[in-house]
C-alpha cells in the first residue's frame, strides 16, 4: 500500500536562525498569543532566552476587551529572558508589584519605558530603579515620577543618558500652585540629580525659565532638549543665543506635537496669550 508523502512547506527548511531574526519583529504579546502556536519549530525560537532580550509589551490600551492578562503575560516573558533582558516597553497595564518582579530579574536592563500608568507605579519606582544600574534610558509618559525617584535614578543610574517625563499639563505637579519654586520642583531634582543626560523630553511640564535655567547649568552633556507644550516657558534672547550654542536639537514650547505615539490633547491648543511671560 503506497503511502501519501506530505511534503514540508519550503518556509519550515529555513534555518532556526532566520526565524529568530524574522519573529524578533513581532510584540511581545503576538509572540506567546500567536507565533509560538503556530508550529513546534516556532515555539522552540520563541522560549529561546535571546528572543526576550527586548520585551515590548505594545497593546492599544483596551484592556477589558482582552482575553488574556498583560500583567501575567509580562511575567512570563520577564521569566523567559533568564535574566537577559535589556529593553522592556510597558503601555496602559504596569503596576507596583510587576516593576518589583522585573526589577528582581532584570539586572542588566539598559531601557524602560512605560506609558499610560499614571500614578500606578509612582511611589515604586523610589525603589525599583535602584535594581536597574545598567540603566541608560527611562521613558515615562502620562505616568508620574516623586521627586524621591528622580534622585533615586541619580544616586543608582550612573549610565542615565537619556529621560523622559512627558504628560498633559493637567497632571504636573506643580500646575495647580501660583508658586514658581513649586514648578520647578521637577526640573530643579533633574538640574540636580541627572547630570549625565544626554537627551531630555519635558512635554507638558509645568517649570519656568528657572527650571531651563538650572537644567542648562548642571547637564553639561545635553545635546537635545523638548520643551513642547511647557507653557511657562518663554525663551528670552539671551536663553535662546544660550541655548542655541549648545543644544543641536531643540524643540520649543509651541512647536508640533506631530509624530508622537501618544495624545497629549488635554493640554489643548495653547494660544499666545496662554504663554506666560513672567519668567
Amino acid at each position: 500500500m503506497n503511502r501519501k508523502v506530505v511534503k514540508k512547506p519550503p518556509w519550515m527548511e529555513l534555518p532556526e536562525g532566520i526565524w529568530t531574526n524574522i519573529l524578533h519583529r513581532l510584540g511581545a504579546v503576538e509572540i506567546l498569543e500567536t507565533a509560538e502556536k503556530v508550529c513546534s519549530k516556532w515555539r522552540r525560537v520563541c522560549k529561546n532566552p535571546s528572543m526576550w532580550r527586548v520585551i515590548d509589551m505594545w497593546n492599544l490600551g483596551d484592556l477589558s476587551e482582552m482575553d488574556y492578562d498583560l500583567e501575567v503575560m509580562c511575567r512570563h516573558a520577564v521569566d523567559r529572558s533568564q535574566g537577559e533582558a535589556v529593553d522592556i516597553n510597558l503601555q496602559y497595564f504596569a503596576t507596583a508589584q510587576l516593576l518589583e518582579y522585573i526589577a528582581e530579574r532584570s539586572g542588566k536592563l539598559k531601557r524602560l519605558s512605560i506609558a499610560c500608568c499614571y500614578g500606578m507605579v509612582c511611589e515604586s519606582l523610589v525603589e525599583v530603579v535602584q535594581k536597574f544600574p545598567l540603566l541608560e534610558e527611562l521613558s515615562l509618559t502620562h505616568t508620574t515620577i516623586t521627586i524621591e525617584g528622580i534622585e533615586a535614578l541619580g544616586r543608582s543610574c550612573p549610565r542615565l543618558k537619556l529621560f523622559e517625563l512627558n504628560n498633559s499639563l493637567y497632571m504636573g505637579s506643580g500646575d495647580y500652585f501660583d508658586n514658581e519654586d513649586v514648578r520647578n520642583e521637577e526640573a530643579l531634582a533633574i538640574a540636580k540629580n541627572l547630570p549625565t543626560l544626554h537627551h531630555l523630553q519635558l512635554i507638558g511640564n509645568s517649570m519656568t525659565i528657572k527650571g531651563v535655567e538650572a537644567i542648562l547649568d548642571n547637564c553639561p552633556h545635553l545635546v537635545s532638549l523638548d520643551l513642547r507644550l511647557c507653557k511657562y516657558v518663554s525663551l528670552n534672547e539671551v536663553l535662546s543665543n544660550r541655548i542655541s550654542g549648545r543644544i543641536k536639537d531643540l524643540k520649543h514650547p509651541h512647536d508640533s506635537l506631530a509624530g508622537l505615539e501618544f495624545s497629549f490633547e488635554a493640554c489643548g491648543e495653547l494660544d499666545e496669550d496662554q504663554m506666560s511671560d513672567d519668567y
